[in-house]
């Protein structure tokens, strides 16, 4: 019997669940509503706006003139129409409404099935698995993948039959909408191998049902445009990572790298998965499909990064199914009644020290803004609330495309690829865009040999598909080594910003005079320089743009300015260790030994962990007939330090 003190305080555990869950959904949408910054989605908008204005869904490639006309399976047509329709009728507040919705719904759910249990259990969960997934607050089809997923997962939370019914009616969706779509049918394939296996009690009329909405379910695969290709592209994608086709996107493209090259950071869905193991380990009357789905989801979730955010449904489900069993047995043999309320009060506070955490982000979040260095030197303030993230959008570079006369085919980097389709289609065609898996690892092969300053590769490139002009954008990433090649070599830089460098071929300009106003002189470059009492108060700029130009100068041999804009970086962060290391490059060619030596040590004060600079400051200490120190440097990084010594010594600039 409870005393009255304890049905008081039962109340108010109930009543404190609404402003913590408050406090979590409105955390949730405003994060939503700053996180804008992927480009695929230009990409989705103008494939839709193609396919409603055709009436046609195009199953050869139309975006690339590198690939043009080869066969192309677009099984996220029907995700490219919503997002079409969207943004014709209310911009890009269209975009933020359907991401909004999406996980809003999705952690809804999630938050539905937390509530099977004593909420403040599972309220460190659901955060847990909201910080796991902000990551992928993006606009991608993956997110309809993730709120399909869950909505399969509810019949089996609620053991209810009448929600079998809807699985098909949503496969017929999630076929259309995204290649994870076999996640559907493997749900349920795994229930029905495994849910009989020890368990008596089964509901046999439940288990019958699920045998033929997993009928209606494969049957809904094929209802697509491309029903044999579509089926086709999860068991290719398999095939691949199987025998290794894949190396070469998981070593370039972040996203399709694996959780576990990344440890720390990653570190949540690790947690996720020990906890959710240690809640099968009490495996009395445990239904052995959530065994099945926590093996197949942990594989698959490990598999990429962008496949992490799976296995949070899957966490949270199988607690909610293991919650009681797991109370009961510690109820029983360890804590008693007075220790479990001990444990219960624990997590309250647990829960009120996150959702106080939540509110301080809440508050950041509203006055966040991005402060960049301008075209005219200058630094600006823009917003980032329903907006593009400016730091993600090549704005300057675009508009220079736009306003002037470039050759048709022209090479552009990877992560430029949309914003073009998006900007300039169908008037100018890309040599490569986000579709990795559409160009094929071979062609993104020979991609990155050009990126990385491959002569012979460039030479092939230039030959092969007709190259008049390359566009580097490097607002995501470095500027590439390949403009050392590229620049003097037959092209002239046109265009130099924070954004990207693009160059266009001798003769073409020689036939439009007027680009000969825009041919950069990179030996009059002037560099903006910062006032700190002035200009900067307590808005200090974003200086990728500043590090950008300061590696594309010491690509070319411009190491004085380059050394321009490294020093205004280190005046406004005398923390950055990138831009120390440059410096210390720029010295070690220039052979000024103790300079590079004392920019190379600031630079691993500040980050210890990056091998480049142990291995200039190796080849520092050859230099200066260090020998033994530098065969301790080199050694942390298990070289040949022969050979090592021989390559320093021979080296050239």
């Amino acid at each position: 019997m409870k005393l009255p003190k304890m049905e008081v305080a039962d109340k108010a555990i109930k009543f404190l669940k609404f402003p913590v869950f408050f406090i979590f959904f409105a955390f949730l949408t405003l994060y939503v509503s700053y996180n804008l910054n992927d480009a695929d989605y230009f990409f989705h908008t103008k494939s839709g706006e193609y396919i409603v204005n055709h009436k046609t869904i195009p199953q050869k490639d139309i975006f690339s003139f590198s690939k043009a006309g080869e066969p192309w399976t677009n099984h996220e047509w029907f995700y490219q129409i919503i997002i079409y329709l969207l943004y014709k009728n209310w911009g890009v507040n269209g975009f933020f409404f359907l991401l909004t919705f999406v996980f809003c719904l999705s952690f809804f759910i999630l938050t539905i099935f937390i509530l099977k249990t004593e909420w403040m259990f599972g309220f460190p969960l659901i955060y847990y698995g909201l910080h796991l997934a902000i990551v992928r607050f993006t606009l991608r089809p993956d997110n309809f993948s993730l709120l399909f997923f869950i909505l399969f997962l509810m019949p089996f939370v609620f053991k209810k039959k009448n929600l079998l019914f809807v699985l098909p009616l949503i496969q017929v969706f999630w076929v259309n909408i995204h290649g994870f779509f076999f996640l559907g049918p493997v749900v349920l394939l795994l229930y029905l191998l495994l849910a009989k296996i020890r368990n008596k009690e089964i509901d046999k009329s439940f288990y019958n049902t699920v045998k033929i909405i997993f009928a209606l379910t494969l049957f809904a695969c094929f209802l697509n445009p491309q029903p044999l290709e579509t089926i086709k592209y999860p068991l290719k994608i398999l095939k691949d990572i199987v025998y290794g086709n894949q190396k070469i996107f998981y070593s370039y493209i972040q996203e399709l790298q694996t959780p576990f090259s990344d440890f720390k950071a990653n570190r949540l869905l690790f947690g996720l998965l020990i906890f959710s193991f240690t809640c099968l380990g009490f495996f009395k009357k445990l239904n052995l499909f959530y065994v099945g789905l926590a093996i197949a989801l942990a594989v698959f979730s490990l598999n990429s990064l962008r496949n992490m955010y799976f296995f949070v449904p899957v966490a949270i489900v199988i607690f909610a199914d293991r919650y009681q069993y797991i109370k009961d047995c510690l109820m029983k043999r360890v804590l008693r009644e007075g220790g479990f309320y001990l444990v219960k009060a624990f997590f309250i506070v647990m829960a009120i020290i996150f959702s106080v955490n939540m509110l301080q982000q809440i508050t950041k979040l509203s006055r966040r803004g991005v402060a960049m260095v301008t075209q005219d030197k200058k630094i600006g303030v823009e917003h980032s609330f329903f907006n593009v993230d400016p730091n993600k959008n090549p704005k300057d570079m675009l508009d220079f495309i736009k306003d002037h006369k470039l050759p048709e085919r022209m090479f552009n980097t990877f992560n430029i690829g949309a914003h073009m389709i998006f900007n300039f289609f169908p008037q100018r065609k890309v040599f490569i865009d986000g579709r990795a898996e559409f160009y094929g690892p071979d062609f993104f092969r020979s991609y990155i040999q050009v990126i990385e300053g491959n002569e012979s590769a460039l030479q092939h490139a230039i030959k092969k598909y007709g190259l008049e002009g390359f566009i580097m954008c490097y607002y995501a990433d470095a500027p590439s080594p390949a403009i050392k090649q590229i620049n003097g070599k037959g092209f002239k830089c046109v265009y130099f910003g924070w954004d990207g460098i693009i160059f266009v071929s001798d003769n073409f300009i020689e036939k439009n005079p007027s680009l000969k106003n825009f041919v950069v002189d990179f030996s009059s470059i002037e560099v903006g320089k910062f006032d700190l009492i002035k200009d900067v108060k307590l808005k200090t700029p974003y200086i990728k743009s500043y590090l950008n130009k300061a590696k594309v100068l010491y690509y070319l041999g411009y190491y004085g300015k380059s050394k321009e804009y490294l020093n205004e970086i280190v005046k406004l962060y005398p923390n950055n260790d990138e831009a120390y290391l440059l410096l210390a490059r720029i010295y070690y060619r220039e052979k000024d030994y103790e300079k590079s030596f004392m920019n190379c040590r600031d630079s691993l004060f500040f980050d210890p962990s990056v091998g480049s600079a142990h291995e200039l400051l190796a080849k520092i200490y050859i230099k200066t007939g260090a020998i033994a120190d530098a065969r301790r440097e080199a050694e942390k990084y298990k070289v040949d330090f022969n050979k090592f010594l021989e390559e320093t010594n021979n080296e050239k600039f």
